[in-house]
């Protein structure tokens, strides 16, 4: 399938689905430790959450006829586009006018061979159709990342490498599991250009951690690390490469894409994005570095899984919601850190050793991932200078 970023298309995260995108990672995430399960473990069997959504129909007054349906630049989800706490209005409070009113610049500045270190951790609680723990899987890892060429204005080409990956499933809901290192991911490397990237299948040899499951969790992590710039590429595409407080973006027409299997041939699965909205909250710091807020979400997206090998058979259909924040320095524009939360209400069917696959007590995947930046160590002097 396609993988060329399109500026008018994507604009965003969400562009990985025209081109093969995202992050999402991720979100594929829970599905993907599901349908490579490793049934010669005692891996237990992700369990997920069932979120209860209550359905509140308004009275209909004397002589009205059903609810008008909310026009079609409105949320799909919603019905309308849920308010949040910050917009576009000028600020008249002299203290604060200068720094909340003026716009901020997102552009990628920088030079060859300038390094940017990040942490990341996802963990997916599974649940039971109540709600309640069932088990956890973590992951986690430090990417490298290096400008390497200026591909455009404001606009850098990467060279990414992961130098440590670690994973492990916990077997009960009191079990906090540590994760174990797994030394076949250092060095997986990649070349990262923003425009061209797959995002849903990066081209990584992800195949080299060891088995089929713990190679996908980490790609779940290069979704999870990488996908974020299509969010800021399209921010600085739309806004011009300056932004308010307040400037939003919303997309809800998305076309499907597959995710392909790791380490073989063939598809294992399906990502329909339902609806997507950025927005630029305000400003705040991290680690010292004054940074733009910058808010998202992507609510109703389809996922559908079928796998069917001699040891293995799963079928899952869901409907994912995740909302998160980005920070963006706003010395250069380089990601500093992200965080995003959400449900995976799913139906699954599993089936081992060649048996018809049956329903499981799943509800659905909680999912939380968290990115932040490694500070640089301190330059040490030499004595006597």
């Amino acid at each position: 399938m396609p993988n060329a970023l399109s500026r008018s298309t994507l604009r965003s995260f969400a562009q990985r689905s025209n081109r093969a995108k995202l992050r999402k990672p991720c979100r594929w995430g829970c599905k993907a430790f599901a349908r490579y399960f490793d049934v010669r473990t005692p891996v237990g069997i992700c369990v997920a959450l069932l979120l209860l959504a209550a359905i509140v129909a308004a009275p209909a007054g004397e002589g009205q006829g059903t609810a008008p349906q909310p026009p079609s630049d409105q949320s799909k989800v919603w019905g309308w586009w849920p308010i949040v706490p910050w917009d576009g209005g000028t600020v008249t409070a002299s203290d604060w006018a200068d720094a909340l009113n003026k716009p901020f610049d997102l552009t990628r500045k920088g030079k060859a061979g300038e390094q940017h270190r990040y942490q990341i951790r996802r963990t997916n609680l599974t649940v039971d159709r109540k709600g309640k723990v069932a088990n956890r899987m973590t992951a986690e890892g430090q990417l490298a990342r290096t400008l390497v060429r200026e591909a455009e204005p404001g606009v850098w080409v990467e060279h990414c490498e992961w130098e440590r990956f670690a994973a492990a499933q916990g077997m009960g809901p009191n079990d906090y599991p540590t994760p174990k290192e797994l030394p076949g991911a250092r060095g997986i490397s990649y070349q990262f250009a923003p425009r061209t990237f797959d995002y849903v299948n990066p081209p990584a040899d992800f195949a080299r951690v060891g088995n089929e499951l713990n190679g996908y969790l980490l790609k779940v992590l290069t979704m999870d690390a990488m996908g974020w710039d299509s969010i800021l590429l399209a921010l600085r595409d739309e806004f011009h490469g300056k932004v308010r407080v307040g400037d939003t973006w919303r997309h809800t027409a998305f076309e499907p894409w597959d995710i392909k299997r790791v380490g073989g041939e063939g598809l294992v699965g399906r990502y329909q994005a339902g609806e997507m909205r950025v927005s630029i909250a305000g400003l705040t710091r991290f680690q010292g570095e004054p940074c733009v807020l910058v808010w998202f979400s992507m609510e109703g997206n389809d996922v559908t899984q079928d796998v069917d090998t001699p040891q293995f058979a799963l079928n899952m259909q869901s409907t994912e919601y995740f909302r998160g924040e980005l920070t963006v320095s706003l010395l250069d524009g380089h990601l500093v850190g992200m965080e995003l939360w959400g449900p995976l209400p799913c139906v699954m069917e599993m089936g081992f050793g060649g048996q018809p696959a049956t329903e499981q007590p799943i509800g659905a995947i909680i999912q939380e991932a968290s990115m932040w930046e490694v500070p640089a160590a301190p330059q040490v002097r030499a004595p006597g200078k």
